[in-house]
Parts: C-alpha cells; sequence; structure tokens
C-alpha cells in the first residue's frame, strides 16, 4: 500500500512539473499596475487606467500581454508592429466603469483629441454598452464605431496627421 501511494504522489508531482514547463495560455485580461507597467508601444508608463487597453499576443510560441496607455497606441502596435496572427484577443477598459471588456465587443468613440482627451492625444475611449458610447459621442461630437471601423479610421487619421500609411 505504501508503494502505491508512493507512486500516486510521484506520478503527481511529475504531472505538476510537466504542466508547469509547458507555455502558458493567458485567459483573460492583465493583472495592470498603475504606474508600474509601460505601454507597448510608446514606452510610457501607464498611469490612467480608463483609456489602458490590452492584447494577449503568442511570439515565438509564447504568450504575454502587451500592454497599452492609450487604445490608439494599442491600435497602431497591432497594425505597424506585430504580424498577422500574434495578436490572440484585447481588452480595453470601459471609459466609465473602468471594467475590462473584450476588445471586440466594446463600442468606441473616436473624436477630436482637443474635446476628449487621451494620454497619447488619440480621442479614443471605449464602452461596454452602445448607450454610454452613445451619450459620450454626443458631449464630445465624436463617432461610435466597432473595432473593424475603428482600426480604418485610425489608420487614416494617422496617414491624415503623420503621413504613416500602410
Amino acid at each position: 500500500m505504501l508503494k502505491f501511494i508512493m507512486s500516486c504522489v510521484s506520478l503527481w508531482a511529475c504531472a505538476l512539473f510537466i504542466n508547469g514547463c509547458g507555455p502558458r495560455t493567458l485567459d483573460g485580461p492583465p493583472n495592470l499596475r498603475l504606474g508600474r507597467d509601460e505601454c507597448a508601444e510608446c514606452g510610457m508608463l501607464i498611469n490612467e487606467d480608463r483609456c489602458s487597453s490590452a492584447f494577449v499576443v503568442e511570439i515565438q510560441g509564447v504568450q504575454e500581454y502587451a500592454m497599452f496607455d492609450d487604445i490608439g497606441c494599442m491600435l497602431d502596435f497591432e497594425h505597424w508592429k506585430q504580424k498577422p496572427g500574434d495578436v490572440i484577443r484585447g481588452y480595453v477598459h470601459d471609459h466609465t466603469s473602468r471594467a475590462w471588456v473584450p476588445a471586440h465587443e466594446a463600442h468606441y468613440v473616436f473624436a477630436n483629441p482637443d474635446s476628449l482627451q487621451t494620454p497619447m492625444g488619440s480621442g479614443i475611449v471605449a464602452f461596454g454598452t452602445r448607450a454610454a458610447a452613445d451619450e459620450c459621442a454626443s458631449r464630445h461630437a465624436g463617432e461610435v464605431l466597432n473595432y473593424e471601423r475603428l482600426t480604418k479610421a485610425r489608420r487614416a487619421w494617422m496617414e491624415a496627421r503623420f503621413g504613416k500609411g500602410d
């Protein structure tokens, strides 16, 4: 009986060791540490959670978080720095509640950065509900967009403002 118990304990320990050595799968948004984590795009410390966002990216088979101080930085990172398929999923903070929302489910307001101020001047904020996005858009003369339309609008805005084309 003692040999059986020892064999079970050994198998359990080996299983834990093997499981701990493999690549980890990140599930859910990161634990953002304001004032300590830096933006993967611009390198600034992330000090404002309402405008911050994150991607789960896979680089050489390893998943890690890429965090951003501004949704505009997240979009630029995805467009110019990542290879297709590297971004697994994204998360944005709801501008009002500060809760994480899956990036493809959020409603975005894209407005003049002078009216809707964000850490890096993108004028982009996210909301978990369409009603909250509509209210913000009316206050700041902005447009409510889904993620796909937002990425196109951001590229057009960057091209017009800075000449950064594809």
